[in-house]
């Protein structure tokens, strides 16, 4: 075997286990490269077209969620969940038909979701964040909060809490 073949296979194999050991969320989104397997794509797939609502809220002050989450244009795609402008919309819009998670959002996004943290929104010492689906509460693990078409996903630190607003999905 070449010596300078056997380097660099030696190498490529080295990068490749430690990159598949780094978490989702610490990946470099500009590379485009896949996060919990959704994949950054040159167009917006069309097998599945859902949107969800996301509000986020600390004290009772909203807490937007911004725009262009997901796009990289650097890379020149974009992950098949992404948000377009700061109205909180979750565009799922994929080539494969799958159920996709708040917590796959948020890794796309590069944000904490812990049942005390969400991005920016953080509980009090002792305290957990308040989330509700479709007005319910929502007790489990809000990494595994569906997103589904029309879905009203609201995350709340407080008292005080907010006034969550139902989305406007006429600019759709």
């Amino acid at each position: 075997m070449n010596l300078r073949f056997a380097a660099a296979l030696s190498a490529a194999v080295i990068t490749f286990a430690a990159f598949d050991r780094v978490p989702a969320r610490s990946q470099n989104p500009m590379a485009g490269l896949p996060i919990d397997g959704v994949r950054c794509e040159a167009t917006e797939g069309v097998l599945q077209h859902v949107h969800a609502h996301l509000q986020l809220f600390d004290r009772g002050r909203v807490v937007p969620v911004p725009a262009q989450i997901g796009m990289m244009p650097i890379a020149g795609c974009l992950y098949w969940l992404h948000t377009h402008s700061s109205n909180g919309i979750v565009h799922i819009e994929s080539p494969v038909v799958r159920t996709f998670t708040l917590g796959q959002f948020f890794d796309i996004w590069g944000e904490t979701l812990t049942r005390t943290q969400a991005a920016g929104v953080r509980a009090s010492r002792g305290r957990v964040l308040r989330f509700t689906v479709n007005g319910r509460p929502w007790t489990g693990d809000p990494r595994s909060i569906p997103l589904r078409d029309r879905e009203e996903i609201v995350v709340q630190n407080g008292p005080p809490y907010g006034k969550p607003r139902p989305a406007d999905w006429s600019t759709l």
